[in-house]
């Protein structure tokens, strides 16, 4: 065995991936935050371009430092120094700088999926204890069809100008009057590397959806060992549809050009079939897209326009994987792991050859990981149990779950941190997905957890009993199926149309049942593998975009 110094399996195996690299090393551990890597490339970099949103709005590096210490400024005045900042936009060019502004004021930035409505806004928005929050536009009608803003003092607009004065009582401010006598102050004296700095929400497996707190260290590492790993240079340029409030295009595109000095592109919305001339039209040697959604742009593009890329990263591996790479004159990397917790299995340049599909790679060298059992022993080689990770770094990873003291104890049990997913690895210590242990659901790129749209649905008066299990979909992933279990007057077309106004377009389930009852264990837990069979083409089953269409 050569995964580390032990061989033994009492204990966890080092990492022989991946070391401790150059933009890691950068800098001493009390000075990593990446506050610190744009201040200095404000400096070392002034007049060159970081971020262009729709290959319209940009910023440098210079202007960005600005504005983010102007925005600091605004949330000290509006909602004191520490304030956590939620941010419910899409990519667009004030993300960036909202998100480190509120770090620059030593508060935490709370970014929001775009989707987020109804009860599922109102709980993030409290659970993540926000002060302030920043909507676009097109996204403020949501805030008419929740009951309570939580903790938010202001609610800031950016875009168009707002014509209310004030939303359940809070008051509202269009983004360039909030700024309005906003010096650029600050950014002298920043967070130590042990502060928090995001509350990043992650899908709920056992319950509603878990705030993961980032310090400002692991923010640091997570954008440093992609940057290293795949060797950027500062005249790169890197481009993604996804959007940047999740951490693929946070650390992969915006972060990682941060460390690297180089320009970062990404566009408010994907649409395939323009999606790869925007990619040629901004110059990218490297995108970032999502498995599905490389197989629908493989489908719509009629003519692949002369373009600069040289590697797509893409998990998972897409379908026809290699006619998309002979197509488009690019290499799809797609081995790597990372979660919101942990990202210490990052994508490389150069793929471990002759692998087969769910071929991770190696963690990096500075964490412990191992598979375990049910009692959490090490297991050998060839053996399919959980993955867990402890890294070596101080705050190399997900500090707790915010305010969720049990969630983190159990997460963290006997010293490693659980993935709740299954694999294995080998003589080598080459790591393999084997599936999800818990009951998660990953839907177009988005991680779902099927106990949290169960306990929203429930909250409808008419629905008794709720099973979310997911199916086959014919584009790669899952979609998602509701079962239930009602009184009497309410059908499967009514509770989608209750569903979607209730929660993320990525949560709404496609697929609907209603049942008599469900098949149940002696401690009364639904069975849901007994249905979890049954195909969807069923006249019993409502199927919502063959309906709608």
């Amino acid at each position: 065995m050569t995964t580390g110094a032990r061989a033994s399996l009492t204990g966890l195996l080092r990492g022989a991936g991946e070391p401790e690299g150059d933009y890691a090393m950068r800098y001493p551990r009390p000075e990593r935050s990446m506050l610190r890597v744009l201040r200095d490339r404000a400096r070392d970099r002034a007049d060159h371009t970081w971020l262009v949103c729709d290959g319209r709005d940009s910023l440098t590096f210079a202007q960005a430092w600005t504005l983010v210490r102007r925005i600091g400024a605004a949330v000290r005045r509006d909602a004191g120094p520490g304030a956590h900042v939620a941010l419910l936009m899409r990519n667009q060019i004030e993300f960036m700088p909202c998100f480190y502004g509120a770090q620059v004021n030593r508060g935490v930035a709370v970014p929001l999926n775009a989707e987020s409505r109804g009860k599922h806004l109102e709980y993030l928005l409290d659970k993540g204890d926000a002060s302030v929050l920043v909507v676009r536009d097109e996204l403020f009608p949501r805030l008419h069809d929740v009951e309570s803003l939580g903790r938010v003092k202001v609610v800031v607009v950016t875009g168009k100008v707002p014509t209310e004065l004030t939303v359940l009582g809070v008051p509202v401010v269009a983004f360039e009057r909030w700024l309005d006598g906003c010096n650029p102050d600050g950014g002298d004296e920043l967070p130590a590397w042990t502060d928090s700095a995001v509350i990043q929400f992650t899908s709920g497996t056992t319950g509603r959806a878990k705030g993961v707190l980032f310090s400002h260290h692991y923010l640091y590492m997570a954008a440093a060992v992609v940057a290293d790993s795949l060797r950027r240079r500062s005249d790169d340029v890197l481009f993604t549809p996804l959007p940047i409030f999740h951490v693929g295009a946070l650390h992969f595109i915006a972060n990682s050009s941060l460390h690297a000095g180089c320009t970062a592109h990404v566009v408010s919305a994907f649409r395939p079939s323009k999606c790869w001339q925007q990619v040629a039209d901004s110059g990218a040697n490297f995108a970032m897209i999502l498995g599905p959604m490389v197989a629908l742009v493989h489908k719509v593009t009629e003519t692949v326009p002369p373009h600069k890329v040289k590697q797509v990263f893409c998990v998972p591996r897409p379908p026809a994987c290699d006619d998309f790479e002979r197509r488009f004159g690019v290499e799809v990397l797609w081995q790597a792991y990372g979660m919101t917790e942990v990202h210490l299995l990052p994508a490389r340049l150069e793929l471990l050859p002759d692998k087969p599909m769910g071929t991770l790679g190696k963690p990096v060298q500075w964490c412990d990981f191992g598979i375990v059992d049910e009692n959490d022993n090490l297991l050998p080689p060839g053996e399919v149990g959980e993955l867990v990770f402890r890294s070596l770094l101080p705050y190399g990873m997900i500090s707790e779950y915010y305010k969720d003291p049990q969630a983190t104890v159990d997460a963290f049990r006997n010293f490693m941190f659980h993935t709740g997913d299954l694999a294995t690895y080998d003589a080598d210590g080459v790591v393999y997905f084997k599936g999800r242990k818990q009951d998660r659901i990953r839907r177009r790129g988005e991680m779902v957890g099927a106990m949290e749209i169960e306990l929203l649905v429930l909250q409808h008066p008419q629905i008794l009993e709720a099973a979310v299990y997911a199916v086959p979909s014919e584009i790669g992933e899952d979609d998602i199926k509701l079962d239930f279990v009602a009184r009497d007057t309410i059908d499967s077309a009514e509770l989608r149309t209750w569903c979607e106004k209730q929660l993320p377009k990525y949560m709404v389930p496609r697929y609907y049942e209603r049942r008599d009852s469900f098949p149940k264990t002696p401690s009364e837990r639904i069975e849901k593998y007994r249905f979890a069979r049954d195909t969807t083409d069923r006249p019993e089953v409502h199927d919502a975009e063959r309906n709608r269409t």
